[in-house]
C-alpha cells in the first residue's frame, strides 16, 4: 500500500499507541462539553501546534464532534498555503498514524480532482497542520476515511469547502469538516511586536487581534475572515478555517460555538506566543 508516513519528530505528539491513548485519554478526564446548542456535528476547527501546547484544545474539539456525528468521512483542512497557492491534497492510499492506517477516501480524491484545480502534496512536505491531527481522527473515528488537504490563503478555500461538501451531498456521503489553525503569531519569534513586549501584548492578542477572527469564524463569516487574517495576520491557515465553514454552511451549519481558547503563554508564558481556538460547526 501506498502510505503517507509520519514525517514530525518525537515532540510534536507521541510516536506508539500506548502513550498516544494515555495522552488523549488524559486531556479529557474530568471534561464534559456542555452541547445544548449542538444538535449535530458538521465541523469544528482545531489548532496544530505540538500537544504539549494545543492538543487538549485539539481533543476536547474532536471529543465534541464525536458526540454529535459518526461519519464515513473525515475532510481534514491544512494551511500553511499563500494567497496565490492552489490547494494540495494527499493523494496516498493511508496515512500512518500511531493507531493504525488511516484509509484514504479515493473516489472521493478522484471527484475532487476532476472538479477543482489541485495540486497533489508532497510526502515529504513535513506541514504540521494536516500529520498532527491525523491520531486524533483515527483515535475518534477509527472507522471514518479521510480527505486531507491543505486550504490556500485566498478565495480558493471556500469554493473548495462548497466542492467538497457537493460531492458528499451528490455521493450521499455523511462528511464532518475540520479544519486546522493557530491564530496570532506574536512576538520577537514571528517578527509581530506591534503591540511591545509584556502582559500589554498578551491582553491585546487575546482581546482584540484573536477575538476578531474567532468572533467572524463564530458568524460563519468567510469574506470577513479573509480580510482579517490578511490585515492583521490572526491566523496562520485561515484558509483551513474558511474551508471548513464553507463544508459546515453547506451541510447546513448556521453558526459556530467556541468551546475553548488559549494561548500558549497561559502554558508557558514568554514574550513569543500563539493563540488557539476550539470551535463547533
Amino acid at each position: 500500500m501506498n502510505r503517507r508516513k509520519r514525517t514530525l519528530p518525537m515532540g510534536w505528539y507521541p510516536a506508539e499507541k500506548k502513550e498516544c491513548r494515555r495522552e488523549i485519554e488524559s486531556y479529557l478526564e474530568g471534561w464534559s462539553p456542555s452541547l445544548l446548542q449542538l444538535t449535530k456535528g458538521l465541523g469544528g476547527i482545531v489548532p496544530h501546534a505540538g500537544w504539549y501546547f494545543s492538543g487538549k484544545l485539539a481533543a476536547r474539539v474532536f471529543h465534541a464532534l464525536r458526540l454529535k456525528s459518526n461519519p464515513e468521512v473525515v475532510v481534514l483542512y491544512g494551511g500553511h498555503l499563500s494567497t496565490e497557492d492552489l490547494p494540495r491534497l494527499v493523494t496516498e492510499e493511508a496515512c500512518e498514524t500511531p493507531f493504525g492506517d488511516i484509509e484514504i477516501h479515493a473516489s472521493f480524491v478522484k471527484s475532487l480532482m476532476r472538479r477543482m484545480d489541485v495540486r497533489k502534496e508532497s510526502p515529504t512536505s513535513g506541514d504540521n497542520t494536516i500529520e498532527i491531527q491525523l491520531a486524533m481522527v483515527k483515535y475518534f473515528f477509527p472507522e471514518a476515511k479521510l480527505i486531507a488537504i491543505r486550504s490556500p490563503l485566498s478565495p480558493k478555500a471556500e469554493t473548495l469547502g462548497k466542492e467538497v461538501a457537493e460531492i458528499a451531498k451528490e455521493e450521499k456521503m455523511s462528511l464532518l469538516a475540520v479544519g486546522s489553525t493557530d491564530l496570532t503569531h506574536y512576538g520577537p519569534n514571528y517578527g509581530f511586536l506591534s503591540k511591545g513586549i509584556g502582559p500589554d501584548s498578551v491582553e491585546w492578542v487575546k482581546n482584540e487581534n484573536d477575538k476578531g477572527f474567532i468572533d467572524r469564524a463564530l458568524k460563519m463569516d468567510m469574506e470577513g475572515l479573509l480580510k482579517h487574517a490578511l490585515e492583521n495576520d490572526s491566523a496562520c491557515s485561515a484558509g483551513a478555517a474558511i474551508s471548513t465553514m464553507a463544508t459546515a454552511q453547506a451541510l447546513g451549519a448556521e453558526k459556530g460555538i467556541l468551546l475553548d481558547y488559549y494561548t500558549s503563554y497561559d502554558i508557558m508564558p514568554d514574550d513569543s506566543f500563539v493563540g488557539y481556538a476550539g470551535i463547533l460547526y
